[in-house]
């Protein structure tokens, strides 16, 4: 391994050339941008080369440390590159919504891989020093300070593949633990690689371990790791054709339209790898924060103040798909937490705001009732003894404010879409169905015209399940509302969601057939646990905003 000799320098070459080549595909991805087949051969090629660098790491001579490092520095870069990408994108006011540290971390991965393979090729040392060198290691003792470093390297990267196997087993079982669900199968192709590097690492710590057994238990664990955790990205295909079937079967009429290619703001991928590992660009948008909308004074809203976010095209809105129609976000949060802006997925905002969407991110009072968690100070101001009748009455208010001022805001109220999240699901199509049922006129405007609701995950029936009082079941459940009438309903479901089952939200789609409409769709996500779309440029939300776009360009 690593000697100069000729079998071993055209390795050596391969990799410098295979890594000089991954650096510059990825420099030429983030200049241009691009969106067409060629965008996933680059993606596929870029992942080849993270294996080959961890295998070239692995494979790198036990005393040479150049390997150890690489090791290292992989797994950090593969569990930062997510958190980065994820906290940027979440932020309101970041324009880019890329991550420079992701960036750099990526296309530093494949400078390190040209280091070690240059490293190796023109190395100085012969192949008898090479070989004095392993004989006196294995002769010698280890100093006390660097075994007791390896020691505690080797405890904690056991710990990191103990969490891999409860990962691994998640992905394959459902373990009911929903809050876990978040963090799992959206970010598994990460995982992929981190618990690679970590697996290797630690075999390469047991160099001095005579008993071969262990270290091959070691390596078929961190194999089965490996694989189970690409499965959700070897998923998609299976995900994109069980979702063009849902899709069209609900909205034939509305899909294959050519002008879908020719709008250069549409997704043409439904799936991009490199978007997935640089993250989302966010494009030409504003937004103005923290506007009121409705400041309670009397019974239960005494002293609450409620907010939205406003985000819009820098662009002329009349050229761009949207066209100026309202996207009203509600944010999820079990109806005791949460709030708009970096709780809910703001690039979502960004995104539909640069496509000519004027979306507005709202509030909503949170209840006390049954809630151990209120924060203290001004965050408590808009806590109180809340129903979830209560919510949707603010949501009530937010449409009569949007009708009295969408002048100010350029916004075309006669195309209103509303989306949310998990609890914001359920609100979202509590409004949408209500407000189309005509049985609810004192609560909405009705000059406002809901063209189509797009909940994710909706968290219908829970409410009373989580504590919160409840006196119309038109809003816990809100499926029963549903008629030929009700708009359009686009849905986000995770196969895997052990808080919203998959049989819940099914409850939906059924309930609009039985009202002899049609125009219900749920794309159901493989592997895909409670909030699997938090990860904005994750192959779940790539694909469903593929539809999401052309469903309310359509509809608007």
């Amino acid at each position: 391994m690593g000697c100069t000799s000729n079998r071993y320098k055209v390795l050596h070459i391969f990799m410098l050339a295979a890594n000089c080549v991954a650096f510059l595909l990825g420099v030429l991805y983030l200049i241009w941008n691009p969106d067409n087949t060629f965008t996933n051969i680059i993606g596929i090629y870029l992942m080849i080369i993270f294996l080959l660098n961890i295998i070239q790491a692995f494979l790198d001579p036990y005393y040479n440390k150049k390997g150890y490092w690489y090791l290292a520095i992989s797994m950090l870069f593969m569990l930062l590159i997510p958190i980065f990408n994820l906290i940027f994108s979440f932020l309101p006011d970041y324009k880019n919504s890329r991550s420079i540290i992701s960036v750099v971390a990526i296309l530093t991965l494949f400078i390190l891989g040209g280091i070690i393979a240059a490293l190796n090729l023109f190395r100085k040392k012969s192949d008898i020093d090479l070989l004095l060198i392993q004989i006196a290691e294995k002769h010698e003792e280890e100093p006390k300070k660097q075994r007791t470093i390896r020691i505690v390297s080797m405890v904690i990267l056991s710990l990191f593949l103990t969490i891999g196997l409860f990962i691994s087993f998640s992905l394959l079982f459902n373990t009911n633990i929903w809050r876990t669900e978040v963090f799992i199968s959206a970010f598994s192709l990460f995982y992929a690689y981190l618990f690679l590097s970590a697996g290797a690492l630690l075999i390469k710590l047991m160099h001095r371990h005579k008993k071969v057994y262990i270290k091959l238990l070691c390596s078929i664990l961190t194999l089965c790791i490996f694989i189970i955790c690409l499965l959700p990205a070897a998923s998609v295909p299976a995900l994109v054709k069980d979702a063009e079937i849902s899709y069209l079967s609900a909205f034939e009429s509305y899909h294959d339209n050519p002008i879908f290619s020719e709008i250069d703001s549409f997704r043409q991928n439904k799936f991009s790898i490199p978007e997935y590992f640089f993250g989302t660009l966010s494009r030409n948008y504003t937004v103005r924060r923290n506007i009121p909308f409705y400041a309670g004074v009397e019974g239960v809203d005494r002293d609450l103040i409620l907010y939205f976010d406003v985000y819009t095209s820098s662009e002329d809105a009349d050229w761009l798909p949207g066209g100026n129609s309202v996207l009203i976000r509600i944010h999820g949060g079990e109806w005791k937490y949460g709030d708009k802006g970096f709780l809910n997925n703001a690039q979502m905002n960004k995104y539909f705001a640069s496509q000519g969407y004027v979306v507005f991110d709202i509030q909503y009072g949170l209840t006390t009732i049954n809630n151990k968690h209120i924060p203290s100070g001004e965050d408590q101001s808009r806590y109180g003894e809340f129903t979830t009748d209560d919510m949707v009455r603010h949501l009530g208010k937010f449409t009569q404010y949007l009708a009295e001022n969408h002048d100010e805001f350029n916004a075309n109220i006669d195309s209103v879409f509303v989306s949310g999240s998990s609890a914001g699901g359920n609100l979202a199509l509590a409004l949408g169905l209500a407000h189309s049922s005509g049985e609810y006129q004192n609560l909405f405007d009705q000059n406002i015209k809901i063209r189509g609701i797009i909940p994710f995950y909706p968290a219908n029936g829970l409410a009373q399940d989580m504590g919160l009082a409840v006196s119309d079941s038109g809003f816990i459940s809100p499926e029963v509302l549903a008629d030929k009438p009700s708009p359009p309903c686009l849905v986000f479901q995770g196969q895997r969601d052990s808080l919203v089952k998959a049989a819940t939200t099914m409850k939906l789609k059924d309930q609009y057939e039985a009202r002899d409409n049609n125009e219900c769709a749920i794309i159901f996500m493989p592997f895909g646990g409670h909030s699997c779309d938090v990860y904005f440029p994750g192959y779940y939300n790539q694909t469903f905003l593929y539809y999401m776009e052309r469903f309310m360009f359509f509809y608007r």
